[in-house]
């Protein structure tokens, strides 16, 4: 994820908190962010030679996850005073939605710009797909979960 992403994730987050949207909704976005804190990481540690690994950006998506919600748990924002998803936070449910929504949006900006031999097919491409798919997610757990 580009920084301008990582922006509109972190500016997603800011104001679905403060519109009181969902948790569910402020968890995808919160899980995108997770995404690109891992993935701006991994960058980094595969610039000081560390071994490019799938594995490695895994471990460091489970560790910013636990950075980011270890505290929302000790400060009471991981309450369970609202319906739970499968018997998950609605929060928690929505970070790991956010995180696969993400991580599908890189993959579709990565296949159509592969197509294009490595070129973009439209401006912002880069960050257009990847927001899209955030935005029509969280458009569809909205409309599932209102």
């Amino acid at each position: 994820m580009c920084p301008i992403c990582t922006i509109g994730a972190a500016a997603g987050v800011g104001l679905s908190r403060w519109l009181k949207i969902d948790d569910v909704i402020s968890g995808i976005w919160i899980g995108a962010l997770i995404l690109a804190l891992g993935i701006w990481t991994w960058r980094w540690l595969y610039k000081r030679r560390a071994k490019k690994s799938v594995v490695i950006l895994g471990i460091l998506i489970i560790l910013w996850w636990l950075l980011t919600f270890v505290p929302f748990y000790y400060t009471g924002v991981l309450d369970n005073t609202c319906k739970a998803i499968w018997d998950m936070n609605r929060l928690v449910f929505g970070s790991i939605i956010g995180v696969i929504a993400g991580a599908i949006g890189i993959l579709v900006e990565k296949s159509v710009r592969s197509k294009k031999g490595g070129k973009a097919a439209f401006h912002f491409q880069k960050v257009v797909l990847p927001m899209s798919i955030l935005i029509i997610t969280s458009l569809i757990m909205a409309a599932l979960c209102y």
